[in-house]
């Protein structure tokens, strides 16, 4: 029975990431996507980055990387992934930076980077964030038990915004 129920609840899921530089400053912050131990690695480099979470079920088991927490009514699929930043003049003219991100397009599930519901607005994920060391973050997704199954394919964009 769990095997009918785990192909009614597949999902396959390919995540873009998209690096927007800040109009301000565009030229001196530079930032890059960096896989994190233990999570789902990224493919792609630097600012244009794929995270693809695979097949994932409320039933079935997940791959490596990727962590589900069931809840009552629906389930979270999540994973980890880095940010870099450099500033050609950290400490100069801005000791650290501030990390926004948002959907490039409306979707139909609930998205969050460190807790923050992600819509097409951006939102601020981390401020005074250090330039140089990889920072990591944790993406997931909230799934309904009722959600039909099917491919997902979104893009996040994410900006970096000298302080």
């Amino acid at each position: 029975m769990s095997a009918i129920l785990g192909r009614h609840f597949r999902w396959s899921l390919v995540l873009g990431f998209v690096f927007l530089p800040a109009p301000v400053f565009a030229l001196l912050i530079s930032m890059s996507f960096e896989s994190v131990p233990g999570s789902v690695p990224l493919t792609g480099s630097g600012t244009n980055a794929t995270l693809n979470f695979g097949s994932v079920s409320a039933f079935e088991p997940v791959g490596a990387g990727v962590t589900r927490t069931p809840g009552a009514l629906n389930y979270t699929i999540s994973t980890r992934f880095g940010v870099r930043g450099n500033h050609l003049l950290a400490g100069i003219l801005s000791p650290n930076y501030t990390l926004q991100a948002r959907l490039r397009n409306p979707h139909t599930l609930t998205w969050r980077v460190d807790g923050v519901t992600m819509s097409t607005a951006a939102a601020t994920i981390a401020t005074s964030q250090p330039y140089g060391p990889i920072v990591p973050h944790t993406l997931a997704f909230v799934v309904p038990f009722s959600q039909a199954p099917g491919a997902v394919t979104i893009v996040l964009e994410v900006t970096a915004i000298a302080n």
